[in-house]
């Protein structure tokens, strides 16, 4: 019997401490609410990203009211002109292509005309009056390149068209003097290259408004009318030209009277002016 009683007391300890083992870990709502809120460590920070940005040129972001700034080529901002002194001492007979479109040639360069009264070669006329157009230049600050400073040169006309090229030159003045069979036949004229060659379409309107600008100023300096303006398709040093271009004519040294004029040095200022003030007039037009 007591043996029965002490199994039995013993059973019932089992039971009561098994209940207790299931029931100890349950955890109520309010029970949860209340427990200390576990502290996450920050993770520590990363450094941004570096992104190189793809390089695609993007519109420029105006101000509001402001205008975009002009695109000027390097030609004009530097405002150069390119002075060709026409011919040299000596011609060169040699053949060359009158222009880039034609298989007809030329001789490259001649010696130009003479005085029909001075005698003075228009080789040497055409240096001294581009020698005063350059300084009348440089005073208003236009910058100054010449293909030539000497007369013991040799300079085709492609070549010099070739050197206004190069020097990207805003424009190219060409400074000769006429000839005619007729004595009487007079005063200056400006040329210029004809748009009715493919190549020099890009040039012709620049070209003839510079030339206009010119033989204004010609005529306010000299109370002459001068001979006009004129398009040329057959002049090497035109066709072979990738900039604006044009070939002022002085005057005729076959005209006794003009010969002399030409070489009279408050004349040749008056030219030397007169083409100046066309020229900045056309750099200013741009």
């Amino acid at each position: 019997m007591n043996v029965v009683k002490r199994a039995m007391q013993l059973v019932l300890v089992l039971l009561v401490g098994l209940v207790a083992a299931c029931g100890g870990e349950q955890v109520g709502v309010g029970q949860a609410n209340s427990l200390p809120a576990v502290a996450v460590a920050p993770t520590p920070e990363s450094p941004a990203a570096v992104v190189q940005p793809v390089q695609v040129p993007a519109p420029a972001v105006l101000e509001q009211g402001s205008e975009p700034a002009p695109v000027e080529s390097q030609a004009v901002a530097r405002r150069l002109v390119m002075l060709d002194p026409g011919h040299q001492r000596h011609g060169n007979n040699a053949p060359e292509a009158v222009g880039p479109d034609t298989r007809e040639t030329k001789p490259k360069v001649s010696s130009g005309t003479v005085g029909v009264r001075t005698k003075k070669p228009e080789y040497v006329l055409n240096l001294e009056v581009s020698q005063l157009i350059k300084a009348e230049l440089m005073k208003r600050g236009i910058e100054v390149a010449m293909t030539r400073e000497s007369h013991e040169v040799d300079i085709s006309n492609k070549q010099r068209a070739d050197m206004a090229n190069e020097a990207s030159a805003a424009l190219a003045v060409r400074i000769h003097a006429d000839g005619d069979s007729s004595p009487k036949t007079s005063g200056f004229s400006v040329l210029y290259p004809s748009a009715s060659v493919a190549s020099l379409k890009p040039i012709a309107a620049d070209s003839r408004q510079a030339a206009g600008f010119i033989a204004e100023q010609l005529k306010a300096v000299t109370g002459t009318p001068g001979r006009g303006l004129s398009a040329r398709s057959d002049l090497s040093g035109f066709n072979w030209s990738k900039v604006p271009v044009v070939l002022v004519e002085l005057g005729f040294m076959t005209n006794p009277e003009e010969d002399e004029r030409l070489s009279e040095a408050e004349y040749q200022q008056k030219l030397a002016v007169g083409i100046a003030d066309g020229l900045e007039q056309f750099l200013s037009a741009r």
